[in-house]
């Protein structure tokens, strides 16, 4: 059961991750090469409406996973200030989600969605350099 959830924590974190790298340092530039700002948007948006979806479902299986890991597992993370910072770093993340998916998205903002996918990127690998110093 415990591999079975650090499997799909893990597998979760890549996509939301490795989402985040591939829209950042391969999509964005690409669209440079595209002229026209309308086509631009269009292109965003639909990448963004397959992406965001999985990146929903990618928070609830972290949040799941990790609890149950954290309470079947490793109950000594409770004791650990770095464990604390991580799950706070995570929080971050999801309230800069939100705000991306809810006020930017769903209203039509499709610009100014890469600058905090840029933020969101590092908080990950921040969550990421954390987890390195405590598991």
């Amino acid at each position: 059961m415990v591999r079975a959830l650090l499997f799909l924590h893990i597998l979760s974190a890549a996509v939301w991750i490795g989402g985040m790298i591939y829209s950042i340092f391969f999509l964005r530039p690409s669209l440079k090469e595209i002229g026209q700002d309308e086509q631009r948007r269009k292109l965003l948006h639909s990448v963004f409406s397959k992406f965001f979806p999985a990146v929903w479902l990618s928070i609830i299986l972290l949040f799941l996973t990790g609890m149950g890991l954290w309470h079947g597992y490793r109950k000594d993370f409770s004791e650990n200030p770095l464990f604390h910072a991580k799950l706070f770093v995570f929080a971050l993340m999801v309230l800069v989600f939100a705000y991306l998916y809810f006020f930017l998205f769903k209203r039509g903002r499709i610009s100014q969605i890469p600058n905090l996918i840029a933020v969101n990127l590092f908080l990950g690998l921040l969550v990421l350099a954390i987890i390195t110093y405590i598991v």
